[in-house]
C-alpha cells in the first residue's frame, strides 16, 4: 500500500517549526544539512544555479533532474534558481538573505565574495542571521579555497589510513561519509549559534572545515595508544582495524555476533564451548579480547557456520548477547521495523510515481518530526518563494 504525499498546507511542522533556512549549496553536505533542517520542521529555500544542482543528474530518473538522491536531498524543501550574475536575481538574493534565520552553503570563500553572501555581507542585509559555511579547510586559512571533495578529505584525516592499518592499504570507504558527519556538524552548530541569537538578539558566522571535523572524528579511537607523547604504542583502535572483525557467514547467509563485555563472553562459551572457561582461554578481559582478535573471531566464525542465520541469532538473544543478521541494501525497505516506525515509506510523488522515502525518525514528544512536501524540480516553487519574500516585505 502507498501513501500519498500530504498537502503542503495541511503538514504539521517539527521543533524548528517558524526558521527560515536559505540553503546555497550543492552535491550532498550543503543539501543534507537544508535536509535535516527540513525534517526538523524549517521551511528551507534551496537556491539553485540555472539549469539545477548536479545531484539531480546523478543517476537514473523517470524525469530530467529527479534523480533518487535529488529525490532523498530535496524532501521537504522549496525550490528557486538564480543566476548570480544577473541583477535581479541577485536582488532576489539579497532578499532571501533579508527574511533568513540561517544560511547555509558549501560554496568555497571567494564564490561567496563574488556573489555576495560571504559574512560581511549577510550581516550588513540581516544582522540576526546565522551564516553557516562548510567547505574543506578553515575559511581563514591559507587552505580556504582549495577545493575538496568527500575522497579528498578522507586522504586527508586519515580515514583512508585506517584501511590501511586494516587491510593493508589506504582505501576509501564506500560511502560519502565526509559530507554526510560534516552536514551534521553544520547542523548541531547552526543550532547552537541560534540558541545564542535568543541571548544577544545577533547571529554569527559559523565556519566548518571539513579537514578539521574529520580529523577529530578519525582520532577520538584511533589515535588510541600513539595519544601520549611519547606514545605507548601505535595507532589504531585496534578491535576495529583487525581485518579478522567483519560478519561471518552462516549455513544461508551473514551474521554480526556481538558479545561485548565479560558477562556477555561467559555466556557464549555457555552456549558453544563451556570447557573453554575452565581451560584458562585468554578471553576474559576486555584487554585479552583486544590481544587476540584473531581467535575470538575464530571461535564466532565456527559457532557461525554450523547454524542457520535465524537460529543464530535467535540462540544469542535467548542468552543475551547481541547479534543480528546482516541486511542487503535492497532489502531495507522491505524492513518490518522500519516500516512500521515509518523511517521508510513508499510515496507516491506528483510527478516521479511511486518512490521509497526515508527519515532519521528521531522522536520528539511534543513536535514530532513529519512527512513533508516532496522534492521540486528546479525553480518548481519560484512563484511560492516570491511570495514568501513579498509577505515578509509587507509584515
Amino acid at each position: 500500500m502507498t501513501q500519498s504525499e500530504p498537502e503542503p498546507d495541511t503538514q504539521v511542522n517539527g521543533p524548528l517549526d517558524g526558521l527560515i533556512v536559505v540553503e546555497i549549496a550543492t552535491v550532498i553536505m550543503g543539501p543534507l544539512a537544508g535536509r535535516l533542517f527540513a525534517k526538523l520542521g524549517a521551511k528551507v529555500i534551496h537556491v539553485e544555479s540555472p539549469g539545477g544542482d548536479v545531484i539531480r543528474r546523478s543517476g537514473q530518473s523517470r524525469n530530467p533532474g529527479m534523480s533518487g538522491a535529488a529525490l532523498s536531498l530535496g524532501d521537504g524543501k522549496k525550490n528557486i534558481t538564480l543566476d548570480f550574475s544577473d541583477a535581479t536575481d541577485q536582488n532576489t538574493l539579497n532578499e532571501l538573505i533579508g527574511i533568513a534565520d540561517i544560511i547555509v552553503t558549501n560554496y568555497l570563500p571567494r564564490q561567496r565574495q563574488k556573489f555576495g553572501f560571504d559574512w560581511d555581507a549577510v550581516t550588513a542585509i540581516n544582522s540576526q542571521c546565522v551564516l553557516i559555511t562548510g567547505q574543506g579547510f578553515a575559511s581563514n586559512s591559507t587552505e580556504g579555497d582549495r577545493p575538496a571533495y568527500d575522497d579528498i578529505i578522507q586522504a586527508a584525516s586519515g580515514l583512508s589510513d585506517v584501511y590501511r592499518k586494516s587491510l593493508g592499504r589506504p582505501q576509501y570507504a564506500p560511502y560519502v561519509v565526509a559530507d554526510k558527519v560534516c552536514a551534521l556538524s553544520m547542523v548541531y552548530s547552526g543550532l547552537a549559534a541560534i540558541h545564542r541569537r535568543h541571548v544577544t538578539g545577533l547571529g554569527q558566522w559559523v565556519d566548518v572545515p571539513m579537514f578539521d571535523v574529520m580529523s577529530d572524528f578519525n582520532m577520538v579511537e584511533q589515535l588510541n595508544d600513539y595519544s601520549f607523547d611519547p606514545p605507548l604504542g601505535d595507532a589504531g583502535w585496534h578491535r576495529t582495524i583487525n581485518p579478522a572483525r567483519r560478519p561471518h557467514p552462516t549455513t544461508d547467509g551473514w551474521v554480526c555476533i556481538l558479545p561485548y563485555n565479560d558477562k556477555q563472553w561467559r555466556d557464549f562459551f555457555t552456549i558453544d564451548n563451556p570447557s573453554a572457561i575452565d581451560a584458562g582461554v585468554p578471553f576474559a578481559t576486555n584487554r585479552d579480547r583486544n590481544t587476540h582478535v584473531e581467535e575470538t573471531q575464530a571461535l564466532i566464525a565456527e559457532f557461525a557456520a554450523q547454524r542457520s542465520t535465524a537460529e543464530v541469532v535467535e540462540l544469542c538473544h535467548e542468552h543475551g548477547i547481541p547479534a543480528q543478521a546482516v541486511t542487503r541494501i535492497e532489502d531495507l525497505v522491505n524492513d518490518e521495523y522500519l516500516k512500521d516506525r515509518g523511517t521508510v515509506e513508499l510515496v507516491d510523488h506528483p510527478t516521479e510515481g511511486h518512490y521509497w522515502r526515508t527519515t532519521p525518525n528521531v522522536g520528539f514528544s511534543e513536535s514530532p518530526m513529519v512527512p513533508l512536501n516532496p522534492a521540486s524540480p528546479a525553480d518548481g516553487d519560484r512563484e511560492d518563494i516570491m511570495a514568501l519574500i513579498e509577505q515578509r516585505r509587507i509584515g
